[in-house]
């Protein structure tokens, strides 16, 4: 076969103009061939093709204005962090932008996801399923610089990456010189305060690709992490040779200070990019590739500030300057600024009286806003920079000072919440009042339906279902008798990162919830569905690489993205005039899994909600069966007032019918937490499936105490058979054996998913 030039063009398109990325690259998988195999892309998937590797940078003034009095003092470097959820979010979805192409694809998490001391055969400390730097390097996008961090010519190292493997034979792009970057201007290593690039080296690591062959400086990255993650204070006297042991060490005898602003990132620019100017920072500036023009505006740039705030969600952009503030000083923020841009989001305010206490802690009123409003101002910033301005956001501005000016204009009954950054374009300055919500004329349920439909279609769900709230209670009058007052185990760890698990338990029943119990006057249920890449599953725990990385990345962010399309749903329907909110687990009858973003809604979540919204049917397991996806699926239920035509009940046995003579789910489950069976009858359905026993399962997927659940694959060695009762007291004294530096970032499954036909194919006997 031959690489298609128009695939990749297509590929190309959707990463630059519908995921924003700032750089796209292809590495074929021939440039991987001496990779070790337990994290290249050929031993995550062994028909990987292409890597498709994407960029996006860090706003200078982030750079520039971030770390200036102390490295662990990082100020609007903390875009960072909104880089990361960005990266995520454009790995996931260029994953299922390829599967619609036809073509199989693995996301790769952005960060956060290694062995921290190798597995097996694999030597790597902190190793990732793959290096998205190496990969940035492979797909000609970056060299590495003598510090190892992979440095592009067009902002040098003010760049993350994420990465794609695909068995899509796209055209790989060319390959940079080595040296072509790097002048080895040692800007990193003088400003280095944890000595990662002076102290403890051994000699080069060398990459070879193709023809070329790079290299970098072989350092320890135990004393490289000292405060870039592990939080230590930088002003500590570090150890002359540092190991994990020291780490530990100096954590529980000096505590954590705060993440490190990383001094190789902040001075390394490429030589033709950097200049001075020491009025405005103590690090080097980067030249624009575009530069301003005294005296003439680009109308088109504000046009697209109110398209970016647009396309996540938002309701306007406001301009402002320092008079309108209320006085603010805006060069406190950024030197030379000129004006203020604010992203605006309202909601109503109050709708919802009682939220129940239960609720999975990311269903919360307002849970999603704020990741509308960074990932609206984080894109601001970037247009900006390539006019040829300075933009920062995530400064220390109180937003109060804004809400406060906006004036009569503001919609009476609304909560608004806004982001500002500060700029020294001097954009022209816009009205500072909330347009009026985008509501239909006589909003039917059909129209209302359809315009929800679409909503979905906009923001890349893949399913949508309506179940009545009269079908849903008749629902959980059955589901009551099988998990009403369950007794379950709640463990919440007291001590600080990287210290010894300190557990806090308290022992709680469990209450089966209704649409009423989230909503008073609830009228419908709206289920969204969002699927899981094909080999995510196929690559759980299997091939080469046995890597748990992919399958702990589609467990946040698939939360992540149903957040964002569920809080745009329920402000559509709110401007309608209706209320509205969201659950990930909405009845309540299932549990968390540990993951390395926090616990997440487990696999199960929202399954019977889904069942009853028509989208598929029940396995043994209890996870729904869908017709095009099988069980790799997820699901956030958002209910509403709104008297929505509901959905027929999916009529096709033929589904789950295998389930009677399959026990394979069973049989896989670690801690034997598969119980007595339910029986469900509704709409003329019946379904079976077997009850899970909370704590049993809790003790492998949620509290990492079983290795078979996930966390083997990263090299734990921690196995607590479960007892014979598990209470609080065996608990605690299984959760203290947890390895205090890993228990940080888990990667758990449900061991009973993976072995289902319908979450991939099954070895034969």
């Amino acid at each position: 076969m031959h690489a298609d030039s128009a695939l990749t063009a297509k590929v190309k398109d959707y990463a630059l103009r519908t995921l924003r990325a700032d750089l796209v690259g292809v590495a074929n998988i021939g440039r991987f061939e001496k990779a070790p195999l337990r994290m290249s892309p050929q031993g995550i998937m062994p028909s990987a093709k292409s890597v498709i590797v994407m960029a996006v940078h860090h706003p200078d003034a982030a750079v520039e204005l971030g770390g200036m009095e102390h490295p662990q003092k990082i100020g609007p470097y903390a875009i960072q962090y909104v880089m990361n959820w960005r990266l995520d979010d454009m790995s996931y979805r260029m994953a299922l932008f390829v599967e619609k192409l036809g073509f199989k694809a693995v996301p790769i998490a952005s960060s956060n996801i290694w062995r921290y001391k190798g597995y097996k055969n694999l030597n790597e400390h902190f190793a990732a399923d793959i290096s998205h730097m190496h990969a940035a390097v492979a797909a000609g996008l970056c060299e590495f610089g003598y510090n190892g961090l992979a440095i592009s010519p067009e902002f040098g190292a003010r760049n993350r990456f994420v990465s794609i493997i695909c068995d899509a034979e796209l055209s790989p792009s060319p390959l940079l010189e080595p040296g072509s970057v790097c002048d080895n201007c040692m800007l990193c290593a003088k400003h280095c305060m944890s000595g990662a690039l002076t102290k403890e080296l051994d000699g080069w690591n060398f990459v070879e690709i193709e023809d070329k062959k790079y290299k970098y400086v072989k350092k320890n990255l135990w004393r490289c992490a000292w405060g870039e993650h592990f939080d230590l204070d930088l002003d500590l006297k570090i150890p002359e040779k540092v190991t994990e042991e020291t780490i530990i060490e100096h954590v529980k005898q000096y505590g954590l200070r705060g993440g490190e602003m990383g001094s190789c990132l902040r001075y390394c620019l490429p030589k033709a990019l950097r200049y001075w100017d020491r009025t405005y920072t103590n690090a080097p500036r980067r030249k624009k590739h575009t530069s301003q023009i005294q005296g003439v505006f680009h109308r088109g740039l504000l046009e697209e500030l109110h398209s970016i705030g647009a396309v996540w969600g938002a309701d306007t952009v406001i301009v402002s300057d320092s008079e309108a503030l209320n006085g603010v000083n805006m060069t406190d923020y950024l030197p030379g600024a000129k004006r203020a841009v604010s992203i605006l989001y309202s909601q109503k305010a109050g709708n919802i009286s009682s939220f129940p206490e239960e609720a999975n802690p990311y269903s919360r009123p307002g849970s999603g806003v704020r990741y509308i409003l960074e990932q609206s101002a984080y894109d601001a910033c970037r247009l900006l920079e390539r006019f040829g301005y300075e933009a920062v956001t995530l400064t220390e501005f109180q937003e109060e000072s804004l809400l406060a000016s906006l004036g009569t204009g503001n919609p009476a009954g609304k909560q608004i919440s806004s982001l500002t950054l500060f700029t020294n374009a001097e954009l022209p300055l816009t009205e500072r009042s909330l347009p009026a919500p985008a509501a239909i004329s006589e909003p039917s349920p059909e129209k209302l339906r359809k315009l929800l439909e679409e909503s979905i279609s906009k923001f890349e769900g893949d399913a949508m279902g309506v179940s009545s709230c009269k079908r849903m209670d008749e629902l959980c009058d059955q589901l009551e008798k099988y998990y009403g007052d369950d007794e379950f185990l709640d463990a919440k760890d007291k001590a600080l990162r990287f210290y010894s698990f300190e557990p806090e338990i308290s022992v709680k029943k469990r209450r089966v919830l209704r649409p009423s119990d989230y909503l008073p006057g609830a009228k419908s249920i709206v289920v969204i569905g969002l699927r899981v890449p094909e080999q995510i599953a196929e690559a759980t725990a299997r091939n080469e690489a046995e890597a748990v990385g992919p399958c702990a990345f589609a467990q946040y962010e698939s939360v992540v993205r149903l957040r964002l399309i569920a809080t745009n749903l329920q402000k559509l329907l709110e401007d309608n005039g209706f209320n509205a909110c969201f659950a990930f687990d909405m009845s309540n009858t299932s549990s968390v899994t540990g993951n390395p973003r926090g616990e997440q809604p487990d696999a199960f979540s929202n399954n019977f909600a889904a069942f009853a919204a028509g989208l598929g049917r029940l396995g043994k397991c209890g996870a729904l069966i869908t017709p095009k996806n099988g069980t790799n699926m997820r699901f956030v239920a958002l209910i509403c007032d709104a008297p929505l035509p509901e959905d027929a009940l999916l009529d096709d046995p033929a589904l789950n019918e295998s389930c009677s003579t399959c026990n394979a789910c069973v049989s896989a489950c670690p801690t034997g937490a598969f119980g007595d069976e339910i029986k469900i009858e509704l709409g003329g359905l019946r379904e079976s499936l077997r009850k899970i026993d909370r704590k049993k399962c809790d003790w492998a997927k949620r509290y990492s105490l079983s290795a078979e659940e996930g966390n083997k694959y990263l090299g734990w060695k921690l196995d607590e058979s479960v007892p014979e009762t598990i209470d609080d007291k065996s608990l605690d004294a299984a959760l203290r054996k947890q390895p205090p530096i890993p228990k940080y970032r888990p990667c758990n499954f449900e061991s009973c998913l993976m072995a289902c036909p319908h979450t991939r194919t099954q070895s034969q006997p």
